[in-house]
């Protein structure tokens, strides 16, 4: 009944602010009431109705300030396009079509959310809402991984089975996506009261977050960790505090991890003797001898047809694997959509990352934006943890990823809707003092900066 009351709220409170709805929808995304709930939500089509109900509220009460058109706004919808039209193609029939439906829905629904997400409060809302959508798993992994130990293969989350947030290779690569979201959050908050308990909350989290990542014994976690915390490190201001907190954390990491842990991680520089590693590295050499011949892609899901020959080590005799999934973003997206939708996946990363380096930079004199110049580090954080991660987990099209990038469009299209008032506001005559007048400080300071 919580879940039901959750999301009864979601389209309430969207009636009267038509962006709640977005925010209804990545919930639903991110947490899958569906999923968990026993009774209402698991008989009807939720994410649906929240994705519906916030585009019609867009259209028709709140059209207004649209973001420009930047290539990190567009390449969800030109992936969305592109994969559309290689169905036309695709080699795995109704299996193609099965993932068609959900990923071509979270790459629009990531090239819908700028045009909703707009103002501080919205941003934030929205940071929020995938960090408590997250946390429904983290806290119970997170805690169990502390009693228990952890596992490869274990469900100790909310959900069950061998997909999405349950399985280990997803659950690690966005929890640990989360960290940095949840240190802006616990800093720049002003939808939840900051104070000694919320910020005690948060660093909970941040904590249960990698505890759960590392739990989870994914080698790509580990990975991710590293990056985590060596670009945030480069980010942080107080770099010797943080330096000496994360040396702190690692050295607490290695003394307790269980021989188990380490035995797994130790494969990182032996694959060839693991047959989990070593069919991978098989599967991504298939990959690229399929695109040679079909550089336009095979469709969605088109591992189904690779037939991997496994050669012997000595130890284990060769066999043979049919429809070993990608395993790699990178290899998934080159193998599904070809050279076209790789070099689109690769822009949009890239044009994002180096977007937000400029904002950073633009900003971080501008003691007003100095909220944007953390949330475009907290963005970042999370985004080199997904380049890094999902190397070896198949993350392409999943909708945590691209909020990120919707996320980072956000916050640049406010950074240029400021900036467009102080240009307003230092324009000569009546306009000029009447928009000064109503705008208050904030924006007589952006003018300064402007003029400097």
């Amino acid at each position: 009944m919580l879940l039901l009351l959750v999301f009864v709220s979601f389209l309430g409170l969207g009636a009267s602010a038509p962006f709640i709805l977005a925010l209804g929808y990545v919930w639903v995304d991110t947490f899958r009431p569906q999923d968990v709930a026993y009774i209402i939500l698991n008989q009807l089509p939720v994410a649906f109705i929240m994705g519906a109900g916030a585009i019609g509220a867009y259209l028709v009460f709140d059209r207004r300030d649209p973001p420009r058109m930047t290539l990190a706004g567009m390449a969800p919808a030109l992936l969305a396009v592109w994969t559309t039209i290689t169905m036309a193609w695709a080699v795995a029939g109704d299996f193609a079509w099965t993932k068609w439906d959900w990923a071509f829905k979270a790459l629009l629904f990531a090239t819908f959310l700028p045009y909703v997400i707009r103002s501080r409060v919205q941003i934030e809302a929205m940071a929020q809402v995938y960090l408590f959508a997250l946390a429904a798993n983290i806290v119970p992994f997170g805690v169990k991984t502390l009693i228990s130990g952890g596992g490869y293969g274990q469900n100790l989350g909310l959900a069950g089975g061998n997909a999405g947030l349950a399985e280990g290779g997803q659950l690690s690569t966005f929890c640990l996506m989360a960290v940095p979201i949840a240190f802006y959050l616990s800093k720049h908050g002003q939808l939840i009261p900051r104070n000694l308990a919320t910020n005690i909350a948060y660093k909970i989290i941040i904590v249960l977050s990698v505890v759960t990542a590392l739990g989870t014994f994914e080698r790509s976690a580990l990975l991710g960790s590293a990056v985590l915390g060596i670009y945030m490190f480069m980010r942080a201001r107080q770099k010797v505090l943080f330096g000496t907190v994360l040396a702190i954390a690692t050295a607490i990491l290695i003394y307790t991890s269980s021989s188990a842990f380490m035995n797994r991680m130790n494969t990182i520089g032996t694959y060839q003797a693991d047959s989990s590693a070593m069919v991978r590295i098989m599967v991504w050499k298939w990959t690229l001898e399929f695109v040679a011949t079909h550089p336009l892609g095979g469709g969605l899901n088109c591992y189904i047809i690779n037939v991997i020959e496994v050669p012997g080590d000595g130890v284990n005799p060769p066999f043979v694997d049919h429809s070993r999934a990608f395993h790699s973003s990178y290899f998934e997206v080159l193998g599904e959509l070809g050279i076209p939708g790789f070099a689109l996946f690769i822009a949009a990363i890239a044009s994002t990352l180096l977007a937000l380096r400029r904002l950073a930079k633009r900003c971080r004199n501008i003691p007003h934006l100095a909220w944007c110049v953390d949330m475009s580090d907290a963005l970042q954080s999370g985004i080199m943890v997904f380049a890094t991660s999902g190397a070896f987990v198949g993350l392409a099209f999943q909708p945590i990823f691209w909020y990120f990038i919707a996320m980072s469009v956000s916050l640049r299209e406010y950074v240029r809707r400021v900036e467009n008032m102080t240009t307003t506001t230092a324009a000569p005559g009546w306009r000029g003092r009447a928009v000064k007048a109503t705008s208050g400080g904030a924006l007589a300071a952006v003018a300064g900066w402007r003029q400097r």
